[in-house]
């Protein structure tokens, strides 16, 4: 006589657990909407950097050329950002702008903004670049001031977005040294009570004025924001399962077939 043994298959069957499908319907989105967010960020900053590139390698043109060339109705895409541009005309050394918070190499220091106003009369913020700042923070540098009416050439730029304050500026009209932490030319304008143009003038290395020249781009490469990216949809997918496990006799089931 042959015994025969019959083992019995386990068959899959929903056993809802609301507290970690609570959890996973909360959660599940926002990792979506944030690896799709970081997607979005790539992009942009791989525009950023084309453009850069392409216009890096343009000659400067007139700042009184740029309304017509990209006048402000046709969208951002076609704002201004890094174009080179030249212009004449002179520094106002009455008052210079130390933006602080600036680090390089691992030391604090300052981008120092100068208003400059043209031959033909427009206002404009010229970056000349960084100094480094003294160990007593109460000592601000000295600037060389430069008197001579002057041509500059340089690349346009304004902030993307809405810069963090970590406190008020002490604004007084007139003193030779202000320091500030946004270089917002709409606010500076209120301030100063000068009508500047709505980029900063970043300005070339070998220009009259400079400091030590040289900007990032951007501050996060397209290729983070991409594992950003991958990391959040990872995460999506780990909920999934884990929804899937806590929800389910699943792995009652694998383990069966497994036997």
């Amino acid at each position: 006589m042959t015994l025969r043994s019959e083992t019995s298959k386990t068959h899959f069957q929903w056993q809802f657990n609301w507290k970690i499908l609570l959890f996973v319907l909360f959660f599940l989105p926002v990792t979506v909407s944030l690896a799709f967010w970081q997607l979005d960020r790539a992009d942009e900053k791989r525009n950023l950097l084309e453009t850069y590139k392409d216009r890096e390698t343009a000659g400067p043109v007139a700042l009184t050329t740029i309304k017509k060339t990209y006048p402000d109705e046709i969208g951002e895409s076609k704002r201004p950002d890094y174009v080179r541009v030249k212009i004449k005309g002179q520094y106002d050394n009455k008052s210079t702008l130390l933006l602080d918070n600036r680090v390089r190499n691992g030391r604090p220091g300052y981008d120092v903004i100068s208003p400059f106003k043209a031959s033909g009369g427009q206002w404009i913020l010229v970056n000349r670049g960084w100094i480094a700042a003294d160990l007593d923070r109460r000592i601000l540098p000295e600037i060389s001031q430069i008197s001579d009416e002057t041509s500059l050439v340089g690349y346009l730029y304004r902030s993307p977005g809405k810069q963090i304050m970590l406190g008020d500026d002490p604004w007084v009209k007139g003193e030779s040294r202000i320091v500030i932490q946004s270089m917002d030319p709409e606010l500076i304008s209120r301030k100063l009570e000068i009508p500047f143009y709505d980029f900063s003038l970043r300005l070339d290395a070998k220009e009259p004025g400079a400091f030590t020249t040289g900007w990032f781009v951007v501050n996060v490469q397209p290729g983070k924001h991409t594992g950003y990216a991958f990391q959040w949809a990872a995460l999506a997918v780990a909920l999934i399962i884990l929804a899937i496990f806590a929800n389910s006799n699943l792995g009652d089931v694998i383990s069966s077939r497994r036997s």
